[in-house]
């Protein structure tokens, strides 16, 4: 049987490349676009189903670099450390993912679920089980004792919630093997944790260099990459260097890291909706003056140096942090945008490009979605 074919004629189409807006025509075959423009009118069959677009706009499905699909808009740490079970945190994530896809959101990438889920999340897509968007997933997310962003909440070992605690060499090694062996398409690493008793100073890198470069290089082998959480100039460096493929926040960061990033080709995924939203709504969740100040500071402290690097040719991914009380699901996908064309001065066409043709970087599917052209799913 000859595939269906979709001819949607007289499109406004924003095309994801960054190239201006134009009428144009678009067939697609199958689940494939076969040709764009008049190519797409000269190649239609005359039996393809036909669609007039006049006054619509075209463009891809929104990629979202940063997305928890199980965390249910969770208020804290505590709530999702004790306050969750596998079979409902599951349930709530069949939801989140369908409405996450009817936003407008074809497709995330959720870099680590609480129980592991996000695998069983994808697959379940993947089969036509579930309604839901593209994903590609991490598994739980790698940490020492010194912890992540939830200070002395967080234990010193074991497994608890989103994330797995290790000590060494043999743990770090056996962890990245069964993540790969389960079908995670990344590792996620938490390079760096704050300590409650420190915290002015920030966000401290919690794993040695020999530590990273053993993860990075173990996952390399299998074909997994392997991004990290990293707030700070030092970390960010530090990871770049050694063969981190992403990096999520990647804020205050300072021109040696940036000059690492750009020479390591790492593609970075800041995640300011959270900050946004808790920095201009936060009255509404009645967060005290004093943490929205905290999170206006550390966008206008990084906004140069993020356009910086996206001006320098880094691929900057958006990414909706969805999945807090603050960024719940199917709302706020798309802000991230308005974040990049406010506080980096992106043009709107720059902020597009980087949610639908950079973010298949995110879905490991570079060339393949992401923008309307030949080829394309």
């Amino acid at each position: 049987m000859e595939p269906t074919q979709l001819l949607i004629q007289n499109a406004n189409v924003i095309d994801g490349t960054g190239a201006k807006p134009r009428k144009a025509s678009v067939l697609v075959v199958g689940d494939t676009i076969k040709a764009v423009g008049k190519a797409a009118d000269a190649a239609a069959a005359p039996t393809a189903q036909r669609l007039d677009a006049t006054g619509l706009s075209l463009m891809p499905g929104i990629i979202d670099g940063h997305v928890h699909s199980t965390f249910d808009d969770a208020a804290g740490h505590d709530e999702l450390f004790y306050h969750r079970r596998p079979g409902m945190a599951a349930i709530t994530a069949v939801r989140n993912l369908r409405k996450i896809l009817t936003s407008g959101c074809t497709g995330i990438f959720d870099p680590d679920s609480l129980f592991d889920l996000g695998v069983d999340m994808k697959e379940a897509i993947n089969h036509g089980v579930i309604e839901g968007p593209r994903m590609a997933v991490g598994g739980y997310a790698l940490m020492t004792s010194v912890g992540g962003a939830a200070g002395r909440l967080m234990p010193d070992k074991g497994i608890m919630a989103y994330a797995v605690w290790l000590q060494g060499k043999d743990q770090i090694m056996a962890e990245v093997r069964r993540q790969i062996k389960i079908g995670c398409d990344w590792i996620k690493v938490h390079v760096t944790g704050s300590l409650s008793h420190r915290r002015s100073e920030g966000e401290m890198v919690t794993f040695t260099t020999e530590e990273l470069r053993l993860i990075c290089d173990l996952a390399h082998s299998f074909g997994v990459q392997v991004m990290g959480h990293c707030r700070g100039a030092h970390s960010i460096k530090v990871a770049a260097e050694c063969g981190f493929d992403q990096i999520a926040h990647a804020t205050l960061m300072d021109d040696a890291a940036l000059d690492a990033v750009v020479k390591h080709k790492v593609h970075l995924v800041p995640a300011l909706t959270f900050q946004a939203n808790l920095m201009e709504f936060g009255d509404a969740i009645n967060a005290s003056p004093a943490l929205q100040g905290i999170f206006r500071k550390e966008i206008e402290d990084s906004a140069e140096m993020l356009a910086k690097a996206f001006r320098a040719g880094v691929p900057v991914l958006t990414g909706s942090e969805s999945g807090f009380s603050v960024t719940p699901y199917g709302d706020w996908h798309y802000r991230e945008l308005e974040v990049f064309v406010k506080y980096l001065g992106l043009t709107p066409l720059e902020a597009i490009r980087c949610a639908t043709k950079d973010g298949a970087l995110a879905l490991r599917m570079k060339d393949k979605v992401g923008s309307i052209e030949a080829g394309r799913l």
